[in-house]
C-alpha cells in the first residue's frame, strides 16, 4: 500500500508536539480515508501512556528523570513506557478505518519493518518477549529478542467521518537499547508503579548485523529505505 509521506517536523518540536500533529493528522485521514506515513525521531527521553500519568509518584518521578537527562512526554496509544533517543526511528502510520480487527493494522504497520529487516538479512517475526518494556503480540523480534515495539489508537466513528487508525512502531535501530530499558523501568520504580523490564530483551538492527559504521549513518540508511518502502504501490 502507498502511503503520503508526511514531511519532517521541524527539530525544535518536543515530542509532546510531533505527537500533537499527528493527532491532527489522524483527524484528517477520518475525513479523506488516505493513508498517510510519518518518520520521526525524538531526543533522548521516555514517552509513556495516560494511564501512566496517574501513577502516585508521577510528577514526582518526572522531575528526578527530567533532571537525569531523561524528561517524561506522554502519548495517546497503550503500552508502557518507552524509551527513545537518536538510535530510535519511529514509524506512525495514519489509517483509515475499515476493520474492527486489530491484527489488520498491526500487519499494514509490520508489512514495511519485515521488508526492511529482510534487505539486512534478518528474518523478523511477531511474537511476545517477556520481560521486555511495551511487550505485546505484536512486538517484531529477530533472533527471540525484540527489535519493534507497536501500539494504536483509534479514532471512533463520528456523524461526518468513518473513523481511523493510528498505529506506531519504535525501531530499534542503534544506541544502548539496555540502557534505555533500565530508564523505563527506573520510571515504574520513581513513579509507585509495579512494572519492571528485563535487559538483554531487546536488540537493535545495529547488533544483530554487527554494524561497522557511525550509528548516525545506519539510522539515515535504514530511514532512506523505509522511506522508499512506503512509497511503493
Amino acid at each position: 500500500m502507498p502511503y503520503t509521506l508526511l514531511p519532517s517536523l521541524p527539530s525544535s518540536h518536543t515530542p509532546d508536539q510531533i505527537l500533537a500533529e499527528e493527532q491532527r493528522w489522524l483527524r484528517e485521514c477520518s475525513y479523506d480515508r488516505q493513508p498517510r506515513a510519518h518518520l520521526w525521531q525524538a531526543p533522548q527521553s521516555l514517552i509513556v501512556t495516560r494511564k501512566d500519568t496517574r501513577l502516585p509518584r508521577y510528577q514526582a518521578a518526572c522531575e528526578q528523570l527530567a533532571a537525569e537527562g531523561w524528561p517524561v512526554h506522554v502519548r495517546d496509544s497503550g503500552g508502557t513506557a518507552v524509551p527513545h533517543g537518536a538510535g530510535i526511528l519511529n514509524l506512525s502510520l495514519m489509517l483509515p478505518r475499515t476493520t474492527t480487527d486489530l491484527a489488520h493494522y498491526y500487519r499494514l504497520l509490520g508489512a514495511p519493518l519485515l521488508a526492511l529487516l529482510g534487505e539486512y538479512g534478518l528474518e523478523g517475526s511477531y511474537d511476545f518477549v517477556p520481560g521486555s518494556f511495551c511487550d505485546g503480540q505484536y512486538n517484531l523480534v529477530i533472533g527471540g529478542r525484540k527489535v519493534t515495539g507497536t501500539a494504536q489508537r483509534w479514532l471512533a466513528p463520528g456523524q461526518d467521518h468513518q473513523g481511523a487508525v493510528l498505529a506506531q512502531a519504535m525501531l530499534l535501530v542503534a544506541g544502548d537499547v539496555d540502557q534505555g530499558t533500565r530508564m523505563a523501568s527506573r520510571f515504574y520504580e520513581l513513579a509507585g508503579g509495579g512494572l519492571r523490564f528485563l535487559p538483554g530483551t531487546s536488540t537493535t538492527i545495529a547488533q544483530a548485523i554487527d554494524w561497522p559504521g557511525r550509528e548516525g549513518e545506519l539510522v539515515e540508511r535504514v530511514k532512506a529505505r523505509l522511506t522508499a518502502l512506503l512509497s511503493k504501490d
